[in-house]
């Protein structure tokens, strides 16, 4: 199977691609990296600015070394981009006519000229939107997981193909955490592409949450929990 990696890269992307090239059922045959801060209108330090002004510089430097490592890179074709629905995009992916589009730790909404999966780190529909991992540590939950989920015009509703619980590490960062849980997710991507083209359809009414507030960030800093550890930026990701 041929498919095509979405994602903005840094350590989760990296995690992901990583178990993909490694596998023997599938070919990665290319890769689009999103380079959006918050908004396509934004260059990198405009959305820098931006998001610091949301979330603080403590979330900002968070998601700047999230986003700092290279994705490895063998000899696969990468096209970057702020909207991978523009027509160079498009022609890009078309040219390397993939069986299955995935996106996974992608922060851009995939028009309806594609069909695909996403991997989400969370219990879909629990914890739609971005950073789903802050929000369950914030929240005190009890358990983490990863859900793969059908591509779908509203983000994170598509149909349920599979899940999988995760049990959450004592002392975890976020980000450690968060990697951890989209090499799980590709894990689960791969034992499970005979279903890709299946799925149960998710509850309505589900919560939305959009990037943490500086106070939200403040709350869970003051409960311990760091958003970044240095280990973090040297460990594989397993």
């Amino acid at each position: 199977m041929r498919v095509v990696l979405c994602t903005s890269g840094g350590l989760p992307g990296a995690a992901v691609l990583s178990e993909l090239l490694e596998s023997k059922a599938i070919r990665v045959v290319g890769v689009v990296r999103s380079t959006r801060v918050l908004s396509p209108r934004y260059g990198f330090v405009r959305g820098a600015l931006e998001q610091w002004r949301r979330s603080g510089l403590a979330y900002t430097t968070y998601l700047g070394l999230a986003l700092l490592p290279r994705l490895p890179s063998a000899g696969i074709p990468v096209h970057a981009t702020r909207d991978l629905n523009d027509a160079d995009c498009r022609a890009f992916v078309g040219r390397l006519a993939p069986d299955l589009l995935i996106t996974a730790f992608f922060n851009q909404r995939v028009g309806g000229w594609t069909s695909g999966v996403n991997v989400h780190p969370s219990l879909l529909p629990a914890l739609r939107g971005t950073d789903p991992v802050f929000r369950a540590l914030a929240r005190g939950e009890r358990r983490l997981g990863v859900t793969l989920h059908r591509l779908a015009p509203e983000l994170d509703a598509g149909d349920i193909v599979a899940q999988r619980e995760a049990p959450l590490v004592e002392g975890e960062s976020v980000l450690g955490a968060t990697v951890r849980l989209y090499r799980l997710g590709a894990r689960l991507l791969l034992d499970s592409l005979r279903q890709v083209n299946e799925g149960r359809a998710q509850p309505a009414g589900a919560d939305y949450a959009s990037w943490p507030t500086r106070e939200e960030v403040a709350q869970l800093r003051a409960r311990g929990v760091r958003l970044v550890r240095a280990r973090d930026l040297l460990a594989r990701g397993a």
